[in-house]
């Protein structure tokens, strides 16, 4: 797929990943999943309205956090907290409500201080 937008950040910042989609009206988060993943592993998953972070990979445990009171207006960015070296990488940001599928690809470079 191709790079829809690139971040920069420093190790220690926190940054944000963004990601939107325009939903007609407002989106229904309790019919909508939403996947922050690095390849198949997984950096933040929120489905049934909620977070929900059993699979999240451990590297990325207690740094990732949502908008919660921006998604149902479209808004899916992730907002990760104490960047590391390792967090730079391309993130997919997958949002499925239905059977509508959107996809979009972030790429995050980490510089040192």
């Amino acid at each position: 797929g191709q790079l829809d937008t690139t971040c920069h950040a420093f190790v220690g910042e926190t940054v944000v990943l963004p990601c939107t989609t325009t939903p007609p009206g407002e989106l229904s988060l309790s019919k909508s999943m939403l996947y922050w993943q690095i390849g198949t592993k997984i950096v933040h998953f929120f489905q049934n309205g909620q977070d929900s972070l059993e699979g999240q990979d451990e590297s990325f445990h207690g740094r990732t956090s949502l908008f919660l009171d921006q998604m149902k207006h479209g808004n899916l960015s992730l907002k990760i907290s104490n960047v590391q070296l390792w967090d730079d990488n391309e993130y997919s940001c997958i949002y499925r409500q239905n059977h509508q599928t959107k996809k979009s690809t972030i790429k995050l470079n980490v510089s040192g201080k």
